[in-house]
């Protein structure tokens, strides 16, 4: 009798898909056995990553309730350390096949994958936040040559208005003028340049090397308050925009 209800269960299985404790098994099983699963498990034996996910995501794309192609390719993306594909494609299984023996084994894979994409986010954030660190002081220092270019423009242009109101002239005319005046036009001064931190520097040594004087560490300390909070914030690595040593 029991044989017999067994019996029944796996053509129950073969004939609706549901019910029974073999059915996972015997889904698997099946889809293990397509095509396209074979041919995505022979090209990632012979190393053929990409070409093994691309026919993952055609199969999927054709039948995406293939629970045993999600699985494979959540293994796939999990080795490429493709993280949020690969958890996302071991859920869609664990979805899909809710019973499955396999359930442990794959949750540990979630929790392992979740860790690991964790810890590179906080890596790129970090280099992230290094990297927007100097280009805010690039950026200062952009705004400084912008600022001194502005000032010479502004002479240039009160030295014309003041060349056309002499001669009564416009245009070309008094651009020609102003090129025979020889009107000095103010030098551009160096805004700075961008030091990197070594080890044992701070910024009393910085200004004794760039400056000759200790005592002007404040002018680099607050030309650099963007990625300083304190004097004292220095780091081996950083790059500060040190103004120019004619500043006062």
């Amino acid at each position: 009798m029991k044989r017999t209800g067994s019996i029944i269960c796996i053509l129950f299985v073969l004939a609706v898909g549901s019910g029974c404790g073999e059915k996972t098994r015997i889904s698997d099983e099946a889809e293990r056995d397509h095509p396209a699963m074979k041919k995505a498990r022979a090209q990632e034996t012979s190393g053929d990553l990409a070409g093994a996910r691309l026919t993952y995501d055609s199969l999927l794309e054709v039948n995406p309730s293939l629970a045993r192609a999600h699985l494979g390719l959540a293994f796939l993306l999990d080795q490429k350390a493709e993280f949020p594909e690969a958890l996302y494609h071991f859920k869609r299984y664990l979805a899909l096949r809710p019973n499955t023996e396999k359930r442990g084994m794959i949750e540990a894979h979630i929790r392992e994958a979740q860790l690991a994409y964790v810890s590179t986010v906080f890596t790129n954030q970090s280099a992230i936040l290094k990297r927007m660190g100097t280009v805010e002081t690039e950026n200062s220092a952009l705004k400084i040559r912008v600022a001194n270019l502005e000032g010479q423009t502004t002479h240039l242009r009160a030295a014309l208005a003041s060349l056309r109101a002499k001669y009564a002239a416009e245009g070309e005319q008094a651009s020609r003028e102003l090129d025979k005046s020889g009107i000095p036009v103010p030098e551009l001064r160096p805004a700075g340049k961008l030091v990197r931190i070594e080890k044992g520097d701070n910024l009393r040594k910085i200004a004794a090397r760039i400056y000759g004087s200790q005592s002007r560490w404040r002018e680099i300390f607050e030309a650099n308050r963007n990625v300083l909070k304190t004097p004292e914030d220095v780091k081996v690595g950083q790059t500060l925009w040190v103004p120019d040593g004619n500043s006062e």
